[in-house]
């Protein structure tokens, strides 16, 4: 009999082990760090690296910095609360867009301070565009069609990019700032004979990457290339 109820018991034990690595797996995964966070209005800077903590206000260089808190979860957001400053940091990874520029950024930070709450974006807006390949969906008005394969690949590191441009192969480079984003000029690629809706395509995908002065992701994940205020490419993470 004593047996039985030892097996009950570590089954009990087992079991609620995996409901808490179920409920923690719920939530989002902890932050990759070093990270850094900026605000307007006023403007702010938050570091977490080194295992210190600081907010710095950039209008009067007020600034609060301590030991890095182990973090706790509540939902998606990731709280880095100080017990010896008043400073507490939440992030959440929803996408955000800087309020001056509109350059998204893959995190949503809120600091608190001085009874004071600072709203701003963290994380690199570079880490948006790089992953598995973007398929081309549309180019200005025309959807792609589904025989016709057209990707935008980043790599961070190289900041280049590449893919189909719907026949050929093509290669290039990319720049990212704090102000906008856009495509090298005159990108190099292979050179076969396509059929020609494969090759208008081509064409106009090329053509649009050169005018591309900003980046955007949509309500679902998207991509999207922006020219002059207005979509000028669109795609989707392939499966």
């Amino acid at each position: 009999m004593r047996w039985k109820l030892k097996l009950i018991s570590i089954c009990a034990i087992l079991l609620g082990a995996s409901s808490s690595v179920l409920a923690a797996s719920d939530g989002a995964a902890k932050p990759e760090l070093p990270l850094t966070a900026r605000g307007n209005e006023p403007g702010w800077i938050a570091t977490l690296d080194g295992g210190r903590i600081s907010f710095r206000t950039v209008d009067d260089g007020t600034t609060v910095e301590g030991a890095l808190p182990e973090p706790t979860a509540k939902g998606e957001t990731w709280h880095y609360a100080a017990d010896t400053i008043d400073l507490a940091v939440g992030i959440t990874p929803v996408v955000c867009r800087d309020t001056m520029t509109g350059m998204p950024s893959p995190l949503t930070v809120t600091v608190t301070t001085g009874a004071k709450t600072f709203n701003g974006c963290g994380g690199e807006p570079v880490s948006l565009l790089a992953g598995p390949a973007w398929r081309v969906t549309r180019i200005g008005d025309a959807a792609v069609p589904e025989d016709v394969y057209v990707s935008l690949e980043f790599d961070a590191t190289k900041t280049s990019v590449f893919g189909s441009s719907g026949c050929n192969r093509y290669f290039g480079g990319f720049t990212l700032t704090g102000e906008g984003f856009s495509f090298q000029r005159g990108m190099a690629g292979s050179m076969m004979a396509c059929e020609e809706h494969k090759s208008q395509i081509e064409a106009s995908f090329l053509s649009a990457m050169e005018k591309i002065d900003r980046f955007d992701i949509d309500a679902d994940g998207g991509l999207v290339l922006i020219s002059s205020d207005s979509p000028s490419i669109m795609a989707t993470r392939s499966k």
